[in-house]
């Protein structure tokens, strides 16, 4: 039998490892008839396929939940949202300005069950304290979010950002 390389070994975690990926709200971001700006589904949906080609699990309500596709009513989104941010293994928020208060919310859940975070800012944008303070409270990786990135960054970004969480959930600070 052959023994597998610290990169296999790797690649395996990854594969289980389950993200919650925070952006947001649908009805927030576009025109008033609640549609999701063409800009904003683009850089969620390469976000979520490069998590994907990665090969680890990927709770997005954006994706995931029935009501921000048919319109269905709020009813069930913040108890399935909170479940998944309790098994998710990572938390990634793509953090625009001003700040979500669904993407604070989550923060929120993220930090009170001490998960790890990655943070993906927009260049030469300026966040609210609860933001730039996170760290205080929980391991968090703040990344630059480029639009302008190809998919072999984005990939490279992300295969980072899973590196940090595995070493983060691993090994993580003493309390």
């Amino acid at each position: 039998m052959t023994e597998l390389s610290d990169a296999e070994i790797a690649a395996d975690a990854r594969r289980t490892m389950r993200v919650f990926l925070a952006a947001p709200s649908l009805r927030l971001t576009g025109p008033a008839d609640g549609v999701f700006s063409l800009a904003l589904r683009g850089k969620i949906s390469s976000l979520r396929e490069s998590l994907l080609d990665a090969g680890v699990s990927v709770f997005s309500t954006h994706h995931d939940d029935v009501w921000t596709t048919r319109g269905v009513g709020v009813g069930l989104r913040v108890p399935s949202a909170f479940r998944a941010m309790q098994s998710a293994d990572l938390a990634i928020a793509y953090v625009g300005s001003p700040l979500s208060a669904g993407v604070g919310m989550e923060l929120g859940w993220a930090t009170a069950l001490r998960k790890p975070v990655v943070l993906l800012v927009d260049k030469a944008v300026a966040h609210s304290p609860m933001i730039s303070t996170l760290e205080e409270v929980s391991p968090v990786l703040p990344l630059e979010f480029d639009t302008t990135w190809t998919d072999q960054q984005l990939r490279h970004t992300i295969i980072t950002a899973l590196d940090w969480a595995d070493t983060s959930v691993t090994y993580p600070e003493a309390s």
